[in-house]
């Protein structure tokens, strides 16, 4: 049977371990060729509940594990379930799917490249075969929620395929948090930039970069996630950046999660659209408290030294990889904007 796969990734960064999610594509099928007709039900079921049901399932596990058996054989489904199973003993998160053809004998890519419509599928972090029941998409992500278990799998709009999972609690969390920041710090008639500048205000005044315990290699999985930002109030590079991407959305500015180097270390920031041109935006290293400070903490004290670059200005010190159609030039909203912003008054 043929089979589309993709990476496992492991680079470091600042010391640590870090993984992006891969996962493998593959076909709904019987063993050796496609079978259309033997597959149309679990397809059609699959189909009916992604479209109509607004909450995750429960009570369905033996079915959709019994359906997976029959489309690629026990062998087959025994062996991803194994793969799966070796991947979250080491830390990673792999998720494999059944899903149907497209008029071209292809599985669809999922939206942001997450998971494939239709699907049923199983991960490293649920380890049970579920269908996809919805999808609710932003302005930069589509979050995903699995019908058993309600986890909620997260893809951004940034052509690198990593994927963030929260469990149903950790997600409500996180919304409950988003809900108060627009309920607090944003207005109508806001711009671009004055969104921009509310969500770094936010950030810098409500999370903490955890440097001793990241220094020790302590971090936690936390850390490394908006949940550990926005609901903990302590997150490394990784969760500020996420945390950006989920305000971001929550106001509907376009942004970029990026993944490069800075100080010889994997680190991780963002780009941001303002008025129709990208920034580049770094709010982990703008916080002097990132970088070991006794008592840089907070909106007052950021150093606006990563707000806002060009490609150009970002290059002096960041490594990333270019994303297309992204470019950075303009200075328009640049660090002098910035500094106009801190100085005038606003809070």
């Amino acid at each position: 049977m043929k089979e589309k796969k993709g990476k496992n990734n492991t680079n470091t960064r600042r010391g640590r371990r870090r993984h992006f999610f891969p996962w493998f594509l593959r076909r709904l099928s019987l063993p050796g060729r496609w079978n259309p007709a033997a597959c149309l039900p679990a397809l059609c079921l699959a189909a009916a509940l992604a479209l109509f049901s607004p909450f995750p399932l429960t009570g369905l596990a033996g079915t959709w594990d019994q359906t997976v058996e029959n489309s690629l054989g026990k062998e087959q489904k025994e062996q991803m379930e194994q793969q799966a199973q070796a991947a979250a003993a080491e830390g990673r998160v792999q998720l494999y799917w059944s899903a149907p053809l497209n008029e071209n004998g292809e599985i669809s890519p999922g939206i942001n490249n997450g998971i494939p419509n239709n699907s049923i599928f199983y991960s490293s972090i649920d380890q049970v075969w579920q269908p996809l029941v919805r999808n609710v998409v932003y302005t930069n992500s589509v979050h995903q929620f699995g019908g058993e278990t309600g986890t909620v799998y997260i893809s951004w709009n940034n052509g690198r395929g990593k994927l963030f999972a929260y469990s149903e609690e950790q997600y409500w969390a996180i919304q409950g948090v988003i809900q108060a920041f627009k309920d607090h710090c944003i207005r109508a008639g806001m711009s671009d930039f004055e969104k921009e500048m509310a969500i770094v205000q936010y950030l810098v005044g409500s999370v903490t970069y955890p440097y001793a315990r990241y220094r020790a290699g302590l971090d936690t999985k936390d850390d490394h996630s908006a949940f550990g930002a926005l609901v903990k109030g302590e997150a490394v590079c990784e969760g500020y950046a996420e945390a950006f991407c989920w305000l971001a959305d929550a106001v509907g500015l376009e942004t970029k999660f990026i993944y490069g180097v800075y100080g010889g270390e994997m680190h991780d920031w963002n780009l941001v659209r303002l008025d129709g041109q990208w920034y580049h935006v770094d709010v982990t290293s703008d916080d002097p408290e990132a970088a070991g400070g006794a008592n840089g903490f907070g909106w007052g004290n950021l150093r606006n030294q990563y707000l806002n670059l060009t490609d150009s200005q970002m290059a002096r010190d960041h490594w990333w990889e270019p994303l297309a159609d992204t470019p950075c030039q303009a200075a328009v909203y640049g660090p002098a904007a910035v500094a106009a912003y801190l100085h005038g008054g606003n809070d």
